[in-house]
């Protein structure tokens, strides 16, 4: 199971992306909860008329619970995991709905919490939320029995490589309007890295695919066809932390 996810402040990409009957069999609004709205675009309007009355600017959490190929949950499942996440990420009885995806007969869940306490009207921090995801994700997967996830953080990874990373919400949103699908660039670089024996061999064979190299604002990048960015460690799977950053560190030196 993988867990993801972020606070996030755009809700017209949001209602428009979870709404999305294109590419999924079917959209579903699962629940609704401490929210009068009935569709996906009024709750995030209700979410965020709510965050007027604070500072917060990222005023919503959205989440997504993708169970592993082959594996369905049951709807008991379905809530014990959203319940077990809210929990961990202090969002409990915060203002919620869920949507499921469903695509080539797989299942996964769109879960957005308001960030507002509307007793105090704050919003609630979110620290260590890529730890939290791994450990509900792990957790979930040892109580109903479904195949383990290597943990991208934390001690539990040990020497290993790092796990192929899923590309966020807004990159595939990004991807479906210029024709360029991330998961085929990670795919591509991959390729590109393990056929080479060099940073310099490396960055002349993404140049000979059509990608750049380029320093972003706080990492190396990679520059698509289309000129969009791409985060180098996102888009490069199956090596482990002290390879790439021996390679971040040789291709630096490349650049102007």
């Amino acid at each position: 199971m993988i867990i993801n996810g972020g606070a996030r402040r755009n809700a017209r990409f949001f209602a428009q992306h979870l709404a999305k009957a294109e590419g999924n069999e079917r959209v579903t609004l699962c629940e609704v909860r401490n929210l009068a709205a009935l569709t996906i675009a009024d709750a995030l309007c209700e979410m965020e008329a709510i965050a007027l009355g604070s500072q917060c600017v990222n005023f919503f959490y959205h989440a997504n619970i993708n169970p592993g190929e082959g594996e369905e949950l049951t709807p008991d499942q379905w809530r014990i995991a959203i319940d077990r996440l809210e929990e961990a990420l202090g969002l409990t009885g915060h203002a919620r709905f869920v949507v499921e995806h469903r695509k080539k007969g797989r299942s996964h869940r769109h879960v957005i919490w308001s960030r507002i306490n509307v007793f105090i009207m704050r919003a609630v921090k979110m620290t260590d939320d890529y730890e939290k995801h791994q450990s509900v994700a792990r957790g979930l997967e040892r109580q109903f029995h479904l195949r383990s996830v290597p943990s991208v953080l934390g001690p539990s990874r040990g020497s290993a490589p790092r796990p192929h990373r899923r590309p966020k919400s807004w990159e595939m949103f990004r991807g479906q309007q210029s024709g360029i699908d991330p998961d085929s660039v990670a795919q591509e670089i991959t390729a590109c890295y393990r056929n080479s024996k060099t940073a310099a061999a490396f960055a002349a064979r993404l140049a000979a695919s059509g990608y750049g190299l380029a320093q972003g604002t706080r990492q190396l990048c990679i520059r698509d066809r289309a000129g969009h960015l791409h985060s180098l460690p996102r888009r490069l799977f199956g090596i482990d932390a002290a390879a790439l950053s021996a390679l971040i560190r040789d291709l630096s030196a490349l650049l102007p």
